[in-house]
């Protein structure tokens, strides 16, 4: 996964929208997503704000699924994007997969020990 990290005011509305937007955060098991009906206008206006983010910020990035909690505790966007988005088979063959980032990670990068994918 490439990213090109995002500012403070981008991480503090991520934060906001994870702190204050029940209906955008659940612990999924395997396939599940939000339930749309769920959604009320504003909810589905703050989707639309945090993929603004997201397809700025990461390189292949298709639709955001959810907020979440890692094991540790950490605030966690699950995405959809390009897995393929940064070799040499991006435009030959796309492979749109589910990925998990943490909200620091878009502004601070990624830990060189830790995996990317």
């Amino acid at each position: 996964m490439t990213i090109t990290k995002i500012t403070q005011e981008e991480h503090k509305f991520l934060m906001e929208s994870y702190e204050n937007y029940p209906h955008l955060c659940f612990q999924n098991q395997g396939y599940e997503y939000i339930n749309p009906n769920t959604l009320d206008e504003e909810d589905k206006i703050r989707i639309k704000e945090i993929e603004v983010i997201l397809r700025k910020s990461i390189l292949g990035f298709s639709k955001f699924s959810n907020f979440r909690k890692n094991r540790e505790g950490d605030p966690v966007i699950r995405l959809q994007y390009n897995w393929d988005a940064d070799s040499d088979l991006a435009n030959k063959t796309p492979f749109i997969g589910v990925g998990y980032i943490r909200i620091d990670e878009l502004l601070n990068g990624f830990d060189k020990n830790e995996s990317v994918q």
